[in-house]
């Protein structure tokens, strides 16, 4: 019985880990974006 709960256990952490990851190159991505655009338009300022 207590491997089941440890191996749920596991697959919980892993799915947070994996979105945790995942939300963090999303993030990064989109700021790279926005600094490349802001490079492409020049910069209004």
């Amino acid at each position: 019985m207590g491997d089941s709960t440890s191996s749920m256990f596991y697959a919980f952490a892993a799915f947070i880990v994996i979105y945790l990851v995942g939300a963090g190159i999303y993030t990064v991505v989109q700021a790279v974006r926005k600094l490349l655009e802001r490079k492409k338009n020049g910069g209004d300022r």
